[in-house]
């Protein structure tokens, strides 16, 4: 969402109250974790003459200089939502970028300088992606070193299978598969160093590095655990008609369902026999089955039909988490 800049410190603060009165319903839910996107689409990072801007079939774009009040309000707000975590005893689950950060550009209708996406280069040019982790991601980590104990892992990129080709020449092309394979892995290897580099006194990282990957089968075809990640994830929405798989057999690596929808959205065939009805209790009980120690509903205040969240399955997740308590395995 955009807001001028007039208009930003009521937003702020009215954000502020949601959050807060949000995360007190969760926990009153049983919620444990909540997963949360950072910097999306890339929309107020760089407005304006810093904003991406297209040459020919491209767009270009480099970090905000170092001093740009961006980086300050981009702290506070983390900070805020880190207390709030505290406060109500929740763990954060930040998630850095999605993928459509990395979409060739979209300008919003009626605002000249804002532009969705955009934002590729960060991840394909090496001194840029420097950049960027030194003012974004390393003092995000500083803050989070001040709460650690509401931090359940770090994502550094939602779903970049769905921008990520094979192919050199395909930048040439109009689609969104604006990022070499070769240049993805090296931005997530990057970012998961500087992640597991955060130490305890006995030499084991403070954080957990994750990717929130589309599907089960990257993280085999991509090797997640060269890259230096320490938190599986993927999303299971049944895809194709698709099992839920178990757990991988890596118990030194945990992995989680980083997203799963509610019982709108697609039918699981785990749950095809009379015996088990497609609700979110029964996938619940399906995750757990499996052995993953954790998933993560998508998403709050959903608006798409897909996914819409009923007061019958909210009182549902609140008596199935109630029944299964000590320890909630839902985000």
């Amino acid at each position: 969402m955009w807001v001028s800049g007039e208009n930003l410190p009521a937003w702020r603060e009215r954000k502020r109250s949601r959050i807060e009165e949000d995360f007190a319903q969760f926990q009153s839910q049983g919620i444990f974790a909540v997963r949360w996107f950072l910097l999306a689409d890339g929309l107020n990072y760089g407005t304006g003459e810093s904003a991406p801007r297209r040459i020919g079939n491209e767009w270009l774009f480099d970090p905000l200089p170092a001093g740009h009040p961006f980086y300050r309000q981009l702290g506070e707000d983390f900070e805020h939502v880190l207390g709030a975590c505290a406060k109500t005893g929740l763990k954060l689950l930040p998630s850095l970028i999605d993928f459509s950060w990395c979409h060739r550009g979209t300008e919003i209708p009626g605002s000249p300088g804002i532009i969705k996406g955009g934002r590729y280069g960060i991840v394909c040019d090496a001194a840029k992606q420097k950049l960027f982790f030194d003012r974004i991601l390393d003092p995000l980590l500083e803050i989070s070193l001040k709460y650690r104990n509401a931090l359940y892992a770090w994502e550094l990129i939602n779903e970049p299978e769905w921008v990520t080709g094979r192919l050199p020449l395909f930048r040439e092309r109009t689609g969104n598969r604006t990022v070499l394979l070769k240049e993805m892995k090296l931005f997530i290897a990057e970012g998961s160093r500087r992640i597991n580099a955060n130490l305890l006194p006995g030499g084991n990282s403070v954080f957990r590095s994750s990717v929130g990957f589309a599907h089960w089968r990257t993280l085999e075809k991509w090797d997640a655990s060269a890259l230096g990640i320490t938190l599986y994830q993927f999303h299971y929405y049944a895809q194709g008609g698709s099992v839920l798989p178990p757990h991988p057999p890596a118990p030194e690596i945990p992995c989680v369902v980083g997203e799963f929808a509610s019982a709108a959205c697609r039918s699981w065939p785990d749950l095809l026999n009379p015996d088990m009805e497609q609700t979110v209790a029964n996938r619940l009980r399906c995750i757990e089955g499996k052995g993953y120690p954790a998933c993560f509903l998508w998403s709050a205040r959903a608006v798409d039909t897909a996914t819409r969240w009923t007061a019958d399955e909210h009182q549902e997740l609140a008596a199935y988490t109630r029944s299964n308590e000590p320890g909630s395995t839902t985000g």
